[in-house]
Formats: structure tokens, C-alpha cells, sequence
């Protein structure tokens, strides 16, 4: 099956927007960080918007658009329901943020933050569940999408910190967070590689080198880095963040062409 590269970017930029958001929200409970929660804030809501475009350009056509919203039952309708609600989280989080409001009025939105981040990146994967491909048919598929999205945001938020020059406690506390996105990326990347029985097939090495070493291990490796030498935290995060995004992407990429490999079964052309 033909890579659909819209809804690909869609999933990889709202993804690591939405725990952009939610590394911003984790830390609003910790406080370690005095600079970083408004930008954080504001990227993610950029991430999400530019995320959204690239989903709409997947339907092209007006119609189409209307006539997926208009259906509650379907998965893109969840999507955009929830990618919304997620931004306007964002938004009044920011303005709290910016307005210094009360520590409760602040810590109430980002529990919020933090629910529709998990909600939207699980949601992402969970429309591509249908019986009739086997590959797709399985939970551990919109699990390794909130994995890769996990990693994604967290590696953004270390780099955020370390460019902002946060203390280096916030910088320290900022790649365990990578850190623990990076486990997320790994071991549930690689349960769906088995479940969904892409980790010994044709798409193998993309899968172990893309998936499992960049985005997995990567994060894990320079995340943890970054906990104990905040000083080069831009430089491990940046790693952080690249490593990520190829695996985020690659996930993504092996999920379609796995898809193509079913479908060939029935000579089918898609």
C-alpha cells in the first residue's frame, strides 16, 4: 500500500505537539522550570494546527472534509474533536500561564493537557484498526503510535528547556522525561513489531533501525545523557528529538508498506 504521506506528517507533528503539551503539563507538578511553560505551550498548539492542515490535504476536497466531520461515528471526526480540544487546553494553559494565574487554576489544565494528549495519540492509531488487515488489527498498533508520539514531545521539551537555559535541575528532570518517552517508543514499538509481525518481515530493517534503534533507543540513550550532564543538554536532545521523528516517521512508513504486503496476497494494487 502506497505510503500516505499526509496522514503520516499528521500523526508524527500532532503526536509530538501533544506531548510537547504534556511534558509541559508533567512539569507543572514538579516546577522545576520557569521559562519554558508558555513557548512549550504555544509550539505544541503550532504543531497541532500544522498537523491538522497536512490531515485536511489527505481529503483534498471540500466535501469530503464535511462529510468526514459530519459522521461522529468515524475515526477522523474522534481525531479533530479531540486535536481541538487539545488546543484550546493549550491556549487557556499559555494565557494562565502568561497571566500568572493561581498554581490550582494552572495544574487543573494541565491534568487536562495531559489526559487529551494520550487520548489524541492513541485515538491516531486506533482509526487504522480494521478487520480486514491483519497487520492493523491489533491495540499494540495506536500503542506504538502513543509511543512514538511519547518520545517525540518529550526529546522537544528537553531541547526546549536546554535552549531556554533552565537550571540544571529543570534540564536534568526534562531528559528523564525524554527518557522515559524513549522506553514508551521502545518497548511498544517493539510489541507491535511482533503482534503485528512486521519485525521479521520485509519491512525488518526499517523497523529495527528506524523504529527500535532511532526512535527508541536513541531517546532512551541521550535522554539519560542529558539527566546527568544538563550542561550539553541542547546537544543530546537535539539527538533526542531527531532519533525520535525517524522512528515516529518509520513506524508510520512500516505500518503502510506492511499493509501493501497483505493486500498482495489477494492481487490487490492500492
Amino acid at each position: 500500500m502506497e505510503i500516505q504521506w499526509s496522514l503520516v506528517l499528521f500523526t508524527v507533528l500532532s503526536g509530538a505537539g501533544a506531548w510537547l503539551f504534556a511534558s509541559a503539563a508533567i512539569d507543572e507538578f514538579k516546577g522545576t522550570t520557569k521559562k519554558t511553560a508558555f513557548p512549550a505551550a504555544i509550539l505544541a498548539v503550532v504543531l497541532l494546527a500544522v498537523g491538522g492542515i497536512c490531515s485536511v490535504t489527505h481529503l483534498s476536497h471540500p466535501e469530503r472534509m464535511l462529510a468526514a466531520l459530519g459522521h461522529p461515528t468515524a475515526g477522523i471526526f474522534l481525531e479533530a474533536l479531540l486535536l481541538g480540544i487539545l488546543a484550546v487546553v493549550a491556549i487557556v494553559y499559555a494565557i494562565l500561564v502568561k497571566r500568572e494565574a493561581s498554581a490550582g487554576a494552572r495544574k487543573i489544565f494541565a491534568i487536562l493537557g495531559i489526559i487529551a494528549a494520550i487520548a489524541l495519540t492513541f485515538a491516531c492509531g486506533a482509526s487504522y484498526m480494521m478487520s480486514s488487515h491483519a497487520m492493523w488489527n491489533t491495540i499494540t498498533l495506536p500503542l506504538a503510535y502513543l509511543g512514538t508520539a511519547a518520545a517525540s514531545g518529550t526529546a522537544l521539551y528537553l531541547v526546549l528547556c536546554a535552549a531556554l537555559k533552565e537550571s540544571d535541575e529543570a534540564v536534568s528532570f526534562a531528559g528523564l522525561l525524554a527518557t522515559a518517552g524513549g522506553v514508551l517508543a521502545l518497548v511498544l514499538g517493539i510489541v507491535y513489531g511482533v503482534a503485528g509481525n512486521v519485525a521479521f518481515g520485509d519491512q525488518a530493517a526499517i523497523f529495527w533501525l528506524a523504529v527500535v534503534v532511532c526512535g527508541g533507543v536513541a531517546p532512551i540513550v541521550f535522554g539519560y545523557l542529558a539527566s546527568k550532564k544538563p550542561a550539553s543538554g541542547l546537544t543530546y536532545g537535539a539527538i533526542a528529538v531527531v532519533g525520535a521523528l525517524i522512528g515516529s516517521i518509520g513506524l508510520r512508513c512500516v505500518m503502510w508498506l506492511a499493509g501493501s504486503a497483505l493486500m498482495s496476497l489477494f492481487g490487490v494494487v492500492l
